[in-house]
């Protein structure tokens, strides 16, 4: 099975000139990613791109793309007589997660401007062979460079002249002949040509649905699951975005137009068209689709556990005014997607937790030889709040709680510990042995504390303070991959858009933590804001991050009151080849 990426840019409005993805199964419907928003976005030179493209070398995909904001008003003029002269470039080797962009200077030193790169691998000589408008002396024409890395390259030579200005060449190998489709930028038409050799001599292949479009420019081409050539070009003057047209042998020029076609919701630009694999094309669906919220209604601080072939979230109930609200539920899932409410597990303003009234925030579960453990956070009759267990035989409950806290807040002048809250616990366990994790501040650190066998006490003798973990404010968590121990913790107050959660590591589940950088932060362009609060979940070799965010839309909530209106997301988690945690796609 195949699918297709198609990388694009919107237009001159703001953001339109970044990198934009979208997907198709056959060619023909596509599928805007990211909610419509931009994938890539460049910081380096013109602040923006256009007509991006996407090659694929050995293991490695490069995007390349124009240099090039006119949204900023620099103008057609001057973009062609002194724009830049460098195309910006970013790498990946799953389309998913990309590196920083960087610049490669690439035109004539005569030339106004480069315009439209795109590349063909070699895989015999692990080359890529790059071609790019370029305005020397007056005139567009078409010049190649060679690169094995998108690094170093060589000197430019022309690669097509013609009487009139030429851009936007794209080529494509059919039948043992090397296709050229370049525009005529005076006429604004399409023309063909085609070689046995990719730098030999080109003759023109007559195309009379070529010669009758007009308005048009960067063409692609790319094959359907049926065989057929499918021909792409952009109707920029008319404002109407792509059109397709298929054809069975490039070499008679004959093309049909096709009425049956949708490019999604946003208006796609010059762009470049690859095919891709089936997993591929799941994997962008997984990070850049993500159907989130994924609990209806308003929850928080979610803990996400799998039990018995089944996930399940642990939630606060959120929705009441300053964190006010007094009972648990638990949800359960097969798929991480499709969740169902199983009710209420606790209820703190009932006789189920006698030291506690409210308060009822941050939950943790665990399970031991068959029963399993809730640790929730709970506020007393005198305001402070502590942490208590509740036990049962199933995850859903019934769940029993404990008359008196696990932790309370006395361990913080008993042990000096520098914290202001024992609130949101968090289970690590390690060898058959259970420890909980808590605490909150800001200015302090969090505790470690063993549980004790019966998993309803706690071994004061272990308890300890972290050191390292810079920006804390409350809700840490740890695992353990590749014999280090990953830690993650949330700083700013979550009443904040810039709630977020931070990373640091260490050889030592005692610390000390060796602070690194932000994993998940807010997403202003979607509108994902306050995250934070989370839980990791480790399943079938796959990390997922569980965690809330403003209830959406923003606009349904006063400001003041986000930080108690919160929703539910889940999102995959990844490592680096160092071993490192990368940041999350929200």
């Amino acid at each position: 099975m195949m699918a297709y990426l198609f990388c694009h840019f919107t237009g001159e409005q703001k953001n339109g000139e970044q990198v934009y993805f979208s997907v198709s199964k056959d060619g023909l419907t596509f599928t805007d990613l990211n909610q419509g928003h931009p994938v890539l976005k460049s910081d380096l030179g013109e602040k923006g791109v256009r007509d991006p493209f996407l090659v694929k070398g050995k293991d490695t995909y490069y995007l390349i793309a124009t240099d090039l904001r006119i949204e900023k008003g620099l103008g057609w003029a001057k973009a062609q007589t002194n724009g830049s002269r460098q195309m910006v470039i970013w790498s990946s080797t799953d389309l998913v997660y990309w590196t920083n962009p960087w610049t490669a200077t690439i035109a004539p030193e005569d030339a106004g401007n480069l315009w439209a790169p795109e590349a063909i691998y070699d895989a015999e000589k692990e080359t890529f062979f790059v071609y790019f408008a370029a305005n020397v002396n007056g005139k567009h024409k078409i010049y190649s460079v060679s690169t094995k890395d998108f690094q170093t390259f060589t000197e430019p030579v022309l690669f097509i002249e013609k009487t009139m200005d030429v851009i936007d060449t794209t080529i494509v190998f059919s039948q043992g002949y090397y296709y050229r489709f370049t525009k005529n930028e005076e006429n604004s038409r399409i023309f063909l040509d085609r070689s046995q050799q990719l730098t030999g001599d080109y003759q023109e292949v007559t195309s009379e649905y070529l010669a009758q479009l007009e308005g048009v420019e960067g063409p692609q081409l790319y094959q359907l699951p049926d065989g057929k050539w499918a021909l792409i070009v952009d109707h920029f003057k008319k404002g109407t975005g792509y059109g397709i047209a298929v054809s069975d042998d490039l070499a008679t020029g004959v093309f049909e137009p096709v009425s049956a076609f949708d490019f999604g919701q946003s208006i796609k630009r010059h762009g470049g068209l690859i095919t891709i694999t089936d997993d591929e094309y799941q994997r962008l669906l997984t990070y850049y689709q993500q159907k989130n919220p994924v609990l209806d209604g308003l929850y928080a601080d979610p803990d996400l556990v799998s039990f018995n072939g089944k996930f399940y979230l642990y939630p606060t109930s959120d929705g009441f005014t300053d964190w006010s609200g007094t009972s648990f539920s638990v949800f359960e899932s097969e798929d991480l997607t499709q969740w169902t409410n199983k009710g209420t597990i606790l209820d703190l303003a009932s006789s189920q937790v006698k030291w506690a009234i409210g308060g009822a925030w941050a939950p943790c579960t665990a399970e031991k030889e068959g029963t399993f453990y809730f640790y929730f956070t709970g506020k007393m009759a005198d305001g402070r709040s502590g942490i208590g267990v509740a036990y049962a035989d199933h995850p859903t409950g019934p769940f029993i709680a404990d008359e008196k806290p696990l932790l309370s807040p006395d361990l913080i002048d008993d042990y000096g510990l520098n914290m202001s809250q024992v609130i949101d616990p968090s289970v690590y366990v390690e060898a058959g042995k259970y420890y909980l994790l808590f605490g909150n501040s800001a200015g302090g650190t969090a505790a470690i504390v063993a549980l004790g066998d019966d998993m309803r006490t706690v071994k004061l003798d272990t308890l300890a303070e972290y050191q390292g973990l810079e920006d804390f404010r409350e809700a840490i968590t740890v695992l353990k991959k590749d014999d280090f121990y990953h830690f993650t913790w949330s700083g700013e107050d979550t009443r904040s858009e810039d709630y977020h959660v931070n990373y640091g590591t260490s050889s030592s589940l005692y610390g000390p933590i060796h602070y690194h950088y932000p994993v998940l932060q807010k997403n202003v362009e979607k509108g994902i804001l306050g995250t934070g609060h989370h839980s990791i979940l480790e399943h079938s070799d796959r990390y997922y991050i569980a965690y809330h965010s403003f209830a959406v839309p923003l606009s349904k909530y006063p400001e003041e009151a986000r930080g108690f209106h919160r929703q539910v997301r889940i999102s995959p988690l990844d490592f680096d080849e160092a071993g490192y945690m990368k940041q999350v796609i929200v």
